[in-house]
C-alpha cells in the first residue's frame, strides 16, 4: 500500500492511544488517562492491531506485554508526538503571565521543601494559568521516566544523573545532625564515638530501600552506624527523633528548616561528609522548549536566591 494511503488510516487519536496503551500496557489505565470509555480503547487497540498488522500487547499471566513491533515502537512514537506538540505549540516566545501549561516533576521531599516550595510561590504569582503536579522520587524509577519523556523535570543527586540528558547544579548543600532537646546523652558536643553509640534513623528510597546519600557516604568511609529506624524521606526525619534518644544526619537546609518548628538541637557531624549536590535534569529534546527553559531559568535564579552556593 502507498505511504500516503496508509497515512490517510491513522490519526493523530490513535497515536496518543498507541502510545498510552504501549507506555501503561494496560486497556483499563489508558483508558482512563485519555478520558474516554474502556470500549473505546479497545476499539482504538483493534485499528491498531488491523494498522500494524500485529497484536501489540499480548496475555502474559494477569498482564499485558509488549511484542516485539511494540518494543521499536514506544519511544518511536513519545518522539512523533512530542514533536507533533512542538510543532502546533511553537510561539515566538513563552508568556508565563498568559500561558496554559501544566508540568510534571519528580523531586524529593527535601529538595521540594528547601527549594521548590519556595519556586512554587513564584509560579503562583508569575504564571497563574500553569500547573504543576509533584511525582515521589523513586531512585528506580527516575531515569525510566526521564527517557520515556513523562517528565518535565527531574532532581537527583550529582552522581545519580544521567549522562544523556542536560543538567543544572541546584542545590550544592552539607550536613547537620539533629537529636531532640530532651536527648540525655548529647548534650553541648558531639564526638565521634557517641555518635557510632547513638541509635540512627535514617532514609531508604523506594521499596527497593535505596540508601540516602548520607548513607552511602559512611558506606564509602567505612563508618558503621547502629540504624533503629528508617524511612522513605530526610523530611520525615526530625518528627521521628523527637520523643526519642536516636540521632539522624540530615541535609543543613531542611534541619535548619525543622528546627524552627520542632524542639530539635544542631550539631555539626563528627564524620567528613561530602556536599550533596542535586542537580535539575530535563529530557535533551525539551532542550529548546520555552515554556521548560522558563521554569528552569526559575528555579536556578531562585536557587541562587535562597545562597545554594551553585
Amino acid at each position: 500500500m502507498p505511504t500516503s494511503s496508509r497515512l490517510r488510516r491513522i490519526d493523530l487519536n490513535l497515536l496518543v492511544a498507541l502510545d498510552a496503551l504501549l507506555t501503561l500496557r494496560s486497556v483499563t489505565a489508558a483508558a482512563n488517562q485519555l478520558h474516554v470509555t474502556q470500549p473505546s480503547m479497545s476499539g482504538s487497540l483493534a485499528r491498531l492491531r488491523e494498522y500494524f498488522g500485529d497484536p501489540l500487547l499480548v496475555p502474559a499471566g494477569r498482564k499485558l506485554e509488549l511484542t516485539p513491533l511494540s518494543e521499536m515502537l514506544l519511544d518511536s512514537v513519545k518522539e512523533t508526538l512530542e514533536i507533533v506538540e512542538r510543532t502546533i505549540s511553537l510561539r515566538p516566545g513563552f508568556d508565563p503571565a498568559t500561558a496554559k501549561r501544566h508540568f510534571q516533576i519528580c523531586a524529593s521531599e527535601s529538595t521540594v521543601l528547601t527549594l521548590l516550595a519556595e519556586v512554587m510561590c513564584r509560579v503562583e504569582v508569575l504564571a497563574p494559568g500553569v500547573t504543576i503536579e509533584l511525582l515521589p522520587a523513586d531512585p528506580g524509577q527516575i531515569e525510566e521516566r526521564l527517557n520515556r519523556r513523562e517528565l518535565d523535570l527531574a532532581f537527583v543527586i550529582e552522581g545519580m544523573r544521567n549522562e544523556a540528558h542536560p543538567h543544572s547544579l541546584v542545590i550544592n548543600d552539607t550536613f547537620h545532625c539533629i537529636v531532640w532537646t530532651g536527648n540525655k546523652r548529647v548534650k553541648r558536643s558531639l564526638n565521634l564515638d557517641l555518635y557510632l553509640a547513638l541509635g540512627h534513623a535514617v532514609t531508604r528510597y523506594g521499596f527497593d530501600r535505596r540508601p540516602g546519600f548520607e548513607q552511602y557516604s559512611m558506606d564509602r568511609l567505612g563508618v558503621q552506624r547502629r540504624v533503629e529506624l528508617s524511612c522513605t524521606t530526610p523530611a520525615l526525619l526530625g518528627p521521628l527523633v523527637v520523643g526519642t534518644q536516636r540521632i539522624a544526619t540530615v541535609p543543613t537546609r531542611l534541619a535548619q528548616q525543622q528546627v524552627q518548628v520542632l524542639p530539635l538541637k544542631l550539631f555539626w557531624p563528627p564524620v567528613d561528609i561530602p556536599p550533596l549536590r542535586i542537580v535539575m535534569q530535563w529530557h535533551k529534546t525539551r532542550e529548546s522548549d520555552g515554556a521548560t527553559r522558563w521554569l528552569r531559568d526559575l528555579v536556578v535564579e531562585t536557587s541562587k536566591g535562597m545562597n545554594y552556593e551553585v
